[in-house]
């Protein structure tokens, strides 16, 4: 029998919309094997990097726990006064179900996803932001350079900002940016390869007027609009496929007109599953936080009408086949 009514009722508290949110998704099970060894040191600075370089103000974290060993509790709760919202899972999903699953309720504007194996630095936030303001149309941006994807797509990129001269080839990320990613991924093909497109040498580059952003971004970590996962009710039906990530994720930036950035100067480490030097010698002082007027800044882009896009996408096209010879 109900007896009074619940005093919650009449608090009148009112929930705060923030401008971005970071989903951090992770499985790291009970296993001997080398590969995870480790895993739980590297969620331990994951961790550690993310809560010292947001601004509490702006920013709100989700974790993902794909069904992770007990023992990684250990890890959270050093950090879950920080943490907005826990998500347990008692199976591992995937990580395409199990970030679709939160991303599509997420209210905040923008959205980053992480794997649970990246270093932030000081700034990140800031440097990201700063290319959604000087790029309008930019649907996603990487905190590091990515020059070998500049092509994954990213057709949209290179239709009008070709014609208005945008579009710039040559020496801009430095060796030392390179390197450090290429240390992080142990895939040095990825960089070095030899044909046209040596994107240690060379890299495709976005510019406006004194801001340069390097075209191409990645799923490992980037930023999103979250505009790009409204409406969209397709369902991983498989847990664990290559390229999975592809259809559901990184589709959606061309999709809706929105191009695929990153920054000129490393701002994240992809950490992988083992320690190593970076990891050991990184200054984790908290400094350079976003303020929380930077985000006045950045236009929200209405939808364009597919009409646009398909434009956009067709000289695009036209553009990286004849004058790009891709």
């Amino acid at each position: 029998m109900r007896e009074g009514n619940n005093p919650e009722k009449n608090k009148e508290e009112k929930n705060i919309l923030k401008p971005h949110r970071v989903l951090v998704v992770f499985y790291i099970p009970d296993s001997d094997e080398d590969f995870y060894r480790e895993m739980d040191s590297v969620l331990d600075k994951c961790l550690q990097t993310l809560t010292q370089t947001i601004n509490t103000e702006t920013t709100n974290i989700t974790l993902i726990n794909n069904n992770s060993s007990a023992r990684i509790n250990a890890v959270i709760d050093k950090y879950i006064h920080l943490i907005d919202k826990h998500v347990i899972y008692n199976e591992n999903k995937g990580k395409v179900y199990a970030v679709l699953n939160e991303v599509r309720g997420v209210f905040e504007p923008f959205v980053t996803i992480t794997d649970a194996d990246i270093l932030f630095y000081n700034g990140w936030e800031k440097a990201v932001f700063e290319t959604f303001k000087q790029f309008p149309l930019a649907g996603v941006v990487s905190p590091m350079p990515l020059p070998y994807l500049t092509f994954y797509f990213n057709h949209n990129i290179f239709g009008f900002n070709t014609l208005k001269g945008k579009i710039k080839y040559g020496k801009y990320v430095a060796d030392e940016d390179i390197d450090l990613y290429l240390q992080g991924t142990n895939l040095p093909n990825l960089v070095e390869r030899k044909t046209q497109y040596n994107w240690r040498e060379k890299q495709l580059v976005l510019q406006n007027k004194d801001y340069t952003a390097v075209v191409g971004a990645y799923h490992v970590v980037s930023t999103y609009r979250t505009e790009q996962f409204r409406n969209c009710y397709s369902f991983p039906d498989l847990k664990f496929k290559n390229s999975y990530e592809e259809y559901f994720i990184d589709s959606l930036a061309e999709a809706n007109g929105l191009m695929r950035l990153s920054t000129l100067k490393t701002h994240a480490y992809h950490i992988g599953n083992k320690i190593d030097s970076v990891v050991q010698h990184h200054d984790y002082a908290p400094k350079e936080k976003i303020e929380k007027s930077f985000f006045d800044g950045i236009v929200m882009k209405n939808k364009q009408s597919k009409i646009v896009i398909f434009i956009r996408a067709l000289m695009g096209r036209f553009f990286i086949k004849f004058l790009w010879n891709r």
